[in-house]
C-alpha cells in the first residue's frame, strides 16, 4: 500500500479597509481621504464571513509599524485618538485565521491613503505708535505723520516657526518676517501718506513628514 498525502488549502477572500473620522474631521482631497490634524479617526478592517475568529493586521506602508487585533464579527477597528503627521501614509489590512492548526493569511486589502490636513487659526493684527503718535479716528487708528509705528502679527501657538506676511491692500507691497514666539513686528520709522491704507497678516508654516510639505495661509 502507498500512503497518500493530503494537503489542506484555504483561499481567503481579500479584506476590506475603511476610514471614519467623527465630528466632521474628514475631508476628501485629491489623493483621497484627509483627516484634520488633532481629530480622532479609526481604520476598520473587515472580511466576508468564511471562518470564525481570526486576526487582522493593520500595516503602515514604508515603516515597521503594524497593529494587530482579534476579529470580532469579522471586523476590527484601529483607533487613532489624535491625528498627527506621523499617521499620514498608506494603510492595508491582512486577515489571518487558523484552520486545523494551520495558519493562513489573506492577500492585502486595497491601499488606503490617509492624508493629514492642517487647519490654522486666524492670525491677529495690532498697531502700536509710541510717544503719543496714535489716535482713534472715525475709520480706526490714525498715526501722526512723521512718527514711528509698528504693526504686529501674531497667532495662537499651534506649530513652531513659520512666517508672517504683512500685506498692504491695493498694492503689491508685502513684507515678510519669521515668526518668533508666534509673532512678528513690522516697523515703520517715519509715518507718511504712502503708509495710509488697509493692512492684513498672513501666516504660513511648513510641516514636513513622510516627504510631504503642507502649507496653509489664513
Amino acid at each position: 500500500k502507498m500512503a497518500g498525502v493530503v494537503c489542506l488549502s484555504v483561499v481567503l477572500l481579500q479584506p476590506n479597509i475603511s476610514l471614519n473620522a467623527p465630528n466632521g474631521g474628514m475631508f476628501w482631497g485629491l489623493q483621497g481621504p484627509e483627516v484634520t490634524s488633532g481629530h480622532s479617526f479609526s481604520i476598520t478592517c473587515s472580511i466576508q464571513p468564511q471562518y470564525p475568529g481570526g486576526l487582522f493586521y493593520l500595516d503602515f506602508s514604508g515603516s515597521n509599524r503594524t497593529e494587530t487585533k482579534p476579529a470580532v464579527n469579522h471586523s476590527a477597528s484601529f483607533h487613532f485618538p489624535v491625528a498627527d503627521y506621523t499617521d499620514q501614509g498608506n494603510y492595508s489590512c491582512v486577515y489571518e485565521v487558523n484552520v486545523s492548526t494551520l495558519s493562513f493569511h489573506s492577500t492585502k486589502s486595497e491601499l488606503l491613503t490617509v492624508g493629514i490636513r492642517v487647519v490654522l487659526l486666524q492670525p491677529n493684527i495690532s498697531l502700536n505708535a509710541p510717544n503719543g503718535g496714535m489716535f482713534w479716528g472715525l475709520q480706526g487708528p490714525e498715526v501722526t505723520r512723521g512718527h514711528s509705528f509698528s504693526i504686529t502679527c501674531s497667532i495662537q501657538p499651534q506649530y513652531p516657526g513659520g512666517l508672517f506676511c504683512l500685506e498692504f491692500s491695493g498694492s503689491n507691497r508685502t513684507e515678510t518676517k519669521p515668526a518668533v514666539n508666534h509673532s512678528a513686528s513690522f516697523h515703520f520709522p517715519v509715518a507718511d501718506y504712502t503708509d495710509q491704507g488697509n493692512y492684513s497678516c498672513v501666516y504660513e508654516v511648513n510641516v514636513s513628514t513622510l516627504s510631504s510639505i503642507y502649507r496653509q495661509s489664513c
